[in-house]
């Protein structure tokens, strides 16, 4: 836990905390799907994997450092900010260089696993985590701010990686990955983290905060934690399958690879009015307020795959994308404090982690056999549209406590 005694003064905590989560959220790029997925061609041609295999491996990878995050999903509680994200960044830093030296498979898996862990793991954890704790009667535009660190990476990185692989092999641009993180980004993270409160006991209580303390099995057994569940891991599951297998899915629906890198575009540009606007309704209404609504534009997007032209399939697709994961970036901050306070909001958020990434280790094993066994969109895209529309509305009286 952080100690109440507080050197600045807590609207420049926030403002740090937004800034912190801001690099913190971009930096885990290298370790989400959107970046890795960029890769897919490559590495089945290399590798001599099918969509499916790859998926499976994929998936083994994310399902590891899923399991981890149920444990180091708590060392927000304990690290102070710059320390905690120097270990993302070294764990992010050395998945690169596994994947850049592989020869085989089994380096190729060990290297996705400590991406995975590094990245969507623990970088994007302690970004929100900080934002969501300093954030203050702010808190959900200070999330908002920190989630635009992962609009600022899908909007740039793809862009930068498609132009690189024009004129260096695909090891050359993951072998970049560690400099660019070791030169850039940790030296920036450690002076924004300095002013930060120093980390205490984990039972020390906070001046503000007279919330529970929350323990893993007292955590699986709430109610309102199972029924965010079943709502919040909706953009992971979704949107993690999709960008994983983008090159499949392009070739599928006739989408060239400059029409996905634009698309991106669109993406990262719904995402971002998303995470303003969501941050603005969150500290007006609660989290809890836009939880029956917030899926509707991914199910609008996923419908249009299935009733559109493919041309106007992949804008509507990748915009209604957009729009739900930035709501989702602020909402599935703020809601976990709503839920629970802010006292074990470092375990809390560690349990919905390793929960996000055990979900997103499933979809693309899931997504990439119904493509190897050539089943039909419909087949495949209706039910997510539909479980999205109505899901919510269904697990709302859940998330009243």
């Amino acid at each position: 836990m952080y100690s109440a005694w507080m050197p600045v003064s807590a609207p420049s905590l926030a403002r740090r905390g937004a800034a912190f989560g801001l690099l913190a959220a971009a930096a885990s790029g290298p370790g989400q799907t959107f970046f890795i997925g960029l890769f897919g061609a490559s590495f089945r041609a290399d590798f001599g994997l099918s969509s499916a295999a790859l998926g499976v491996l994929y998936g083994a990878a994310t399902l590891g450092a899923g399991l981890l995050m149920f444990w180091l999903g708590a060392l927000a509680d304990r690290l102070a900010p710059g320390r905690a994200m120097a270990l993302a960044l070294a764990v992010l830093g050395a998945g690169a260089l596994l994947v850049a030296g592989a020869d085989t498979a089994l380096p190729l898996v060990a290297g996705l696993f400590l991406l995975r862990l590094g990245g969507q793991g623990l970088a994007g954890h302690f970004a929100i985590v900080v934002a969501a704790r300093f954030g203050g009667a702010a808190r959900g535009r200070t999330i908002a701010v920190a989630a635009m660190g992962f609009m600022l990476a899908e909007a740039t990185f793809p862009l930068l990686v498609t132009a690189a692989l024009g004129s260096f092999g695909w090891r050359a641009v993951w072998v970049a990955v560690p400099i660019a993180l070791i030169a850039l980004a940790l030296p920036a993270l450690l002076h924004i983290g300095r002013p930060f409160p120093a980390p205490t006991l984990p039972g020390a209580q906070q001046a503000d905060d007279v919330s529970a303390v929350w323990t893993r099995r007292r955590l699986l057994r709430a109610p309102q934690f199972v029924g965010a569940l079943g709502t919040v891991l909706v953009p992971a599951f979704v949107v993690t399958a999709l960008f994983f297998h983008q090159t499949a899915l392009a070739e599928q629906f006739g989408w060239t690879p400059s029409a996905v890198a634009r698309a991106f575009i669109v993406y990262a540009g719904c995402q971002a009015a998303a995470i303003f606007i969501a941050g603005q309704l969150v500290d007006r209404f609660s989290a809890r307020a836009l939880v029956p609504v917030y899926l509707l534009p991914l199910a609008g997007g996923v419908l249009a795959t299935v009733v559109a032209p493919p041309a106007a399939a992949l804008w509507l697709l990748f915009a209604g994308l957009g729009v739900t994961a930035g709501a989702n970036s602020v909402l599935a901050g703020a809601l976990w404090v709503e839920l629970f306070g802010s006292r074990s909001i470092g375990l809390v958020r560690g349990m919905y982690a390793g929960c996000m990434v055990l979900s997103s280790a499933v979809s693309p094993a899931l997504l990439g056999a119904l493509l190897s066994a050539d089943v039909a969109a419909p087949l495949i895209f209706i039910p997510v549209a539909a479980y999205a529309a109505l899901m919510p509305l269904l697990l709302r009286p859940l998330l009243r406590g």
